[in-house]
């Protein structure tokens, strides 16, 4: 039987980790501090990135004529197969996953979560992730900080590890809304940025492949637009992420033959990726 993609199995075990309950508080750490922290008000930018203009099944030589040569490349699975392409020289941070030469997943790192210097420990903590997710893979941190910061709670654990940099993690009223490698905080940590929808205009001058002979999934379409064509997700979760909403959830992208992971901020989606011929029966069961 056809194995799943990793990343799938990786996001679904997130949308099962994400439904179980937050902690208290105060089972963080018994050193816990709180403080009030005036931040810019939260706020959220929309620019033009060049990810929007690929979609499944896109050849490589296609998203190279799209994004260029990328800033590393790396193996997803141990059969190589998969390639995954990193370009963190655009204005969203944007990795490609293609599976048999083929485009099978974007994902755009909105909140920065995906920066090579974070030691591989802190990569178990997934954006959207709850509290107690956090504290039951990661053990107790080193330092807690509790912040009121615009009516929302975050919270920074610290974390330390032998022989590697600190890590700082971010929680947003209970849920991973970003990390970092240091102690410091950052004074941005309220704002972030979404991709505009891709520009009509490069589409008719034939800068990508006819979408209306593939299935049009691309970062920066709507929700209202994959439930056109998907209808009703399978199974979601939906979540704040720096006051907004978000969503984690899995579409039937092809009638009982296959199913996608999609995430979604403010309805715009920022990650997809292509299930393969796995039911969803397989994916919830890791097969």
């Amino acid at each position: 039987m056809k194995s799943t993609p990793l990343t799938l199995l990786v996001a679904v075990a997130f949308i099962v980790a994400a439904q179980l309950p937050a902690t208290a508080h105060n089972e963080a750490s018994s050193e816990l501090k709180s403080s009030q922290q005036q931040l810019p008000a939260p706020s959220v930018a929309h620019v033009a990135v060049r990810a929007t203009l690929l979609h499944w099944g896109m050849s490589q030589a296609d998203i190279a004529g799209v994004m260029g040569a990328p800033s590393q490349v790396g193996v997803a699975d141990d059969e190589g197969t998969a390639r995954v392409l990193r370009y963190s020289a655009e204005p969203i941070a944007t990795t490609v996953t293609i599976t048999h030469g083929k485009l099978s997943g974007v994902s755009l790192d909105v909140a920065g979560v995906d920066d090579p210097a974070l030691p591989n420990f802190s990569r178990a903590a997934w954006l959207g992730m709850n509290r107690a997710t956090v504290l039951r893979i990661l053990g107790m941190p080193a330092e807690n900080h509790l912040r009121d910061c615009n009516g929302m709670k975050v919270e920074q654990m610290i974390f330390e590890r032998p022989g590697g940099p600190d890590v700082s993690i971010f929680l947003i009223n209970g849920r991973v809304a970003a990390k970092k490698v240091g102690r410091s905080f950052p004074a941005d940590i309220l704002g972030f940025v979404l991709p505009l929808a891709p520009d009509p205009a490069n589409e008719e001058s034939g800068e990508i492949a006819d979408r209306s002979q593939k299935q049009p999934v691309a970062v920066g379409m709507k929700e209202s637009e994959l439930r056109a064509q998907f209808g009703a997700p399978k199974m979601e979760v939906r979540y704040s992420f720096r006051g907004h909403a978000a969503e984690h959830a899995i579409y039937e992208t092809r009638p009982g033959k296959s199913f996608g992971r999609f995430t979604l901020i403010d309805g715009v989606l920022i990650d997809f990726t292509d299930g393969g011929n796995a039911s969803l029966n397989q994916i919830l069961d890791g097969r």
